[in-house]
C-alpha cells in the first residue's frame, strides 16, 4: 500500500475544505426546507381553487336529506345512567375504594367557589 505524505498545509486546507463542503450541504438543506415551508401558506388557496372548480358539479346532484329519528327521553336517560357510572367510578378511583361501598343518589352542580373554599 501507497502512504502519500501530506505536508501540514495540505491537511489543514483538505480539512478545511471538508468542513466547508459539509456546513455548505447543511445550509443548503435548510434553505431548501426553509423554501418547502414557505410555500406551505399557498396550499389552502390552492385547495379553495379545486374546491371552487368541484363544487358545480356537486350542485347538479342535490342530495335530499331526511330528518333524523331521535329516541327522546330514552337517550337521556342512557346518558344520565352513563353519567352517574362514570362519576361513581372517578370518585371510587379518587377515594380508594370499591364501588359497592357507596351509591350516587343525585347529582348537582356546585359553585366553583365552594371548591376553592376548602383548605
Amino acid at each position: 500500500m501507497i502512504f502519500p505524505l501530506f505536508s501540514l498545509g495540505e491537511i489543514f486546507k483538505n480539512a478545511l475544505l471538508n468542513t466547508l463542503l459539509g456546513m455548505g450541504t447543511v445550509f443548503g438543506v435548510l434553505v431548501f426546507i426553509s423554501l418547502i415551508i414557505s410555500l406551505f401558506a399557498f396550499i389552502p388557496k390552492i385547495q379553495e381553487a379545486f374546491q371552487k372548480k368541484s363544487e358545480p358539479a356537486q350542485e347538479a346532484t342535490p342530495v335530499e336529506s331526511k330528518p333524523a329519528v331521535s329516541n327522546g327521553p330514552e337517550q337521556t336517560e342512557m346518558d344520565d345512567l352513563e353519567l352517574v357510572a362514570v362519576i361513581t367510578a372517578a370518585i371510587a378511583a379518587s377515594a380508594g375504594i370499591s364501588e359497592d361501598d357507596f351509591i350516587v343518589r343525585s347529582i348537582r352542580r356546585v359553585r366553583a367557589d365552594r371548591w376553592t373554599q376548602r383548605h
